[in-house]
């Protein structure tokens, strides 16, 4: 059965110094369960923006690795209060309340290299282990 070995040196110094394309929580790496439908812009914008609405627009993404173009799809709040509760606002126009739960088996992140060859194989890298999700259960509510 064909096998290979498990780099575990990323998930150690990820908790140093973390990835800007990463999402730190406080409880680290987290899934995010969403129930409903997301108004979220579908294109990047072609062009020079012109107008404010055109720079509001293109504040929605984010530019990673100087060619990929990703949503930034809303901002997430945890409740200072209560540590179990968190709130997902998306964009100005929507926001979900949710819950943080522990995952009863935890699922670990692996960055498995996308060009592998035989000779000299890169080794798959553990990032971490997901403990916990963030569960928005009800549809999302509208900002009045």
């Amino acid at each position: 059965m064909p096998s290979i070995k498990i780099d575990t040196s990323l998930s150690k110094e990820i908790l140093t110094s973390p990835s800007p394309n990463l999402f730190f929580t406080p409880y680290g790496l987290t899934l995010l369960e969403i129930q409903g439908e997301l108004n979220l812009p579908t294109e990047y914008p072609k062009g020079t923006p012109q107008t404010n609405e055109d720079h509001e627009y293109l504040s929605n993404f984010i530019t990673v690795d100087d060619i990929h173009h990703a949503v930034k799809f809303g901002n997430l709040v945890f409740d200072e209060k209560d540590e179990s509760k968190v709130t997902l606002f998306i964009g100005k126009s929507q926001r979900l309340l949710g819950d943080i739960v522990k995952l009863n088996t935890p699922l670990a992140v692996l960055r498995v290299p996308v060009n592998r060859h035989d000779e000299g194989e890169e080794d798959v890298k553990l990032v971490d282990i997901v403990k916990a999700k963030l569960i928005f259960k009800q549809r999302p509510l509208p900002i009045m």
